[in-house]
């Protein structure tokens, strides 16, 4: 490496965090996995650092009162940790018709010392009356004293509290806003629906919308035992229900466990997909160049296993040269008139292929999808479509699983190994992940962007967005048609009902010569320094604390992580 560069390298990265990467590189090691055990050691505050907390001055001291609901066995160990908060402006909720806040404690669980000094600090910054409700990141604490399967939460996502309450069993909330909600009972159930009249409003009640709902993202309480959080009555969300041989609708080429693992998780919170009466029409687009039988896969599966009847398959011809595959186009189109062929003779250019095929299609809805794309659970269409045509969702994303029944997409995290990277790829988070990541990728949940091997949204949103910029060729012109989505304050969400294979197929080669070298590297600069700022903030549903570098969902490295794993793009053109 230059000198210049490496000075540069020491710069973004810091000394030590530098010095990582680059024998990491020379080495060509992987990023080491932190423990949570190493992470919450550097993580959780010293006396010393709690008593300057103590001593700092808050702009707000608002009165909190204390509404606990705990096992009789854990009320001890409670009130101890309610006793050590360096915050002292809190009574029992009985004795504080004045609070401004409640804390909410449901379950058996402890208080970090300095939980209510960090909400009054957030309520300070936020302004009066401004906050209705602060949630937390969580661990559980076993009965060996161990601290376990850390729940670092994503921001405000209404589309996953809408099926289970991943924001856990302590929440600050305004007392007013409380009270117009009604306060839950004893049960899980009621205190997840307590959370959703809170945050999305009953009656004449307005929404609270984002800026209410905060999240702090520090391990600030923990559980006991088995963690408690759960979505009704007595039944977890996180214990996926046993299914009957329906499972059978998994891929036949993955082992007989695997498949049960599968099926029951993408089922878990998927629910039957709505009826709105008389099916609309989607449009399916399908660029291909030969491969034939992927494609004749592909679209056997729509035609045969997919519930969604009204639709058109525009499969979008690119330069193909086998005569295989003409004449397979030649049966597709004899069997189903639904499908229609169209042609793009120009350089393969993936935004550009999507934006002529759009320009041609009849829905008012449109489905990207990859040609090596294989529907496995029937209702997969109709699932992303309930979220599509919600008026405030721009693209809906789809579970899509590798032949060994591993996870392909579950979702993008902007940020991920640079740029933006999958979340859960080649992972089986059924098998191995913490309760609360397994619970992201089992709902609805929102998603910075999906992937546009299987990307659904309204025509409208798509001529809005302008379609894909053509200038990103081959990459990231999926991630950055999604930023532009949420930019117009549309969202992202991902249906993990939606099932489908993606076999992933190198039709279009990898990056291998000189001329596709320089192109990946001129569409990786343009789109940081299109999304640079929002690179710098993060990706809202992938927490802090975790890897931009390693395995999702694992703990994040403070010395190779102290710069953004996105800086070294910046610097490409002096490397070129």
């Amino acid at each position: 490496m230059k000198p210049g560069r490496l000075k540069t390298y020491l710069k973004d990265h810091g000394a030590a965090g530098g010095m990582a990467l680059l024998f990491d590189r020379i080495l060509q090691r992987e990023v080491p996995e932190v423990p949570y055990e190493a992470w919450q050691r550097q993580h959780t505050p010293s006396s010393g650092d709690l008593r300057r907390m103590a001593g700092t001055h808050l702009l707000r001291n608002p009165l909190i009162g204390v509404r606990a609901l705990i096992d009789r066995p854990c009320r001890a160990a409670f009130m101890r940790s309610l006793d050590s908060q360096i915050y002292r402006n809190f009574k029992p909720v009985k004795r504080a018709d004045n609070a401004e806040y409640i804390l909410m404690v449901h379950g058996s669980c402890t208080l970090r010392p300095d939980l209510l000094w960090r909400c009054a600090a957030m309520l300070g910054d936020g302004g009066p009356n401004t906050v209705d409700l602060i949630y937390f990141d969580s661990d559980i604490i076993d009965s060996d004293g161990v601290r376990k399967q850390p729940a670092f939460r994503a921001e405000y996502d209404p589309y996953l509290l809408e099926r289970v309450n991943y924001m856990g069993s302590v929440v600050l909330v305004r007392a007013e806003r409380a009270l117009e909600a009604g306060l839950p009972g004893a049960t899980d159930a009621s205190f997840h629906d307590f959370l959703k009249r809170v945050c999305f409003g009953t009656g004449d009640m307005a929404h609270s919308g984002r800026e209410a709902v905060r999240h702090i993202s520090e391990i600030l309480y923990h559980t006991s035992g088995v963690y408690s959080d759960r979505s009704a009555g007595d039944v977890s969300p996180y214990a996926y229900q046993s299914c009957d041989p329906a499972y059978a609708d998994c891929p036949s080429d993955v082992p007989d466990t695997q498949r049960r693992n599968i099926y029951e998780a993408v089922q878990a919170g998927s629910g039957s997909p709505e009826k709105k009466g008389r099916d609309p029409l989607i449009s399916v687009l399908i660029p291909n160049k030969d491969h034939a039988e992927d494609l004749e896969r592909c679209v056997d599966s729509l035609i045969r296993v997919n519930t969604w009847k009204n639709l058109e398959v525009l499969i979008i011809e690119n330069n193909s040269e086998l005569e295989e595959t003409f004449a397979l186009y030649r049966r597709l189109e004899e069997r189903d008139g639904r499908i229609r062929v169209i042609r793009w003779d120009g350089a393969f250019n993936y935004a550009a292929i999507n934006n002529y095929g759009a320009s041609l299609a009849r829905g008012g809805y449109l489905l990207l999808l990859n040609n090596d794309t294989r529907i496995l659970d029937p209702d997969s269409i109709a699932r992303m479509f309930s979220l599509a045509s919600r008026p405030s969702v721009g693209a809906a994303g789809a579970l899509l699983l590798y032949p060994d029944g591993s996870v392909q997409h579950a979702g993008i995290i902007l940020g991920y190994g640079g740029i933006a990277g999958h979340a859960w790829e080649k992972e089986r988070p059924w098998e191995t992940s913490g309760e609360y990541p397994r619970l992201v990728f089992s709902h609805i949940h929102s998603s910075s962007a999906v992937t546009g091997a299987c990307m659904m949204l309204r025509r409208s949103v798509w001529q809005m967005a302008g379609g894909m910029d053509e200038s990103l060729e081959v990459t990231f012109n999926d991630v950055d048609l999604c930023m532009r989505i949420r930019n117009e304050c549309l969202d992202v969400v991902v249906h993990p009902g939606a099932c489908l294979m993606h076999y992933e197929s190198s039709s279009r080669g990898g990056e291998d010569t000189p001329q596709k070298v320089s192109r990946f590297h001129r569409e990786i600069r343009i789109f940081v320094r299109r999304w640079e700022k929002k690179l710098e903030m993060g990706d809202p549903f992938y927490s802090p604390c975790l890897t931009l570098l390693g395995r999702s969902w694992t703990c994040r490295d403070d010395i190779r992580e102290k710069g953004r794993p996105y800086l070294k793009y910046l610097h490409m053109e002096e490397e070129l």
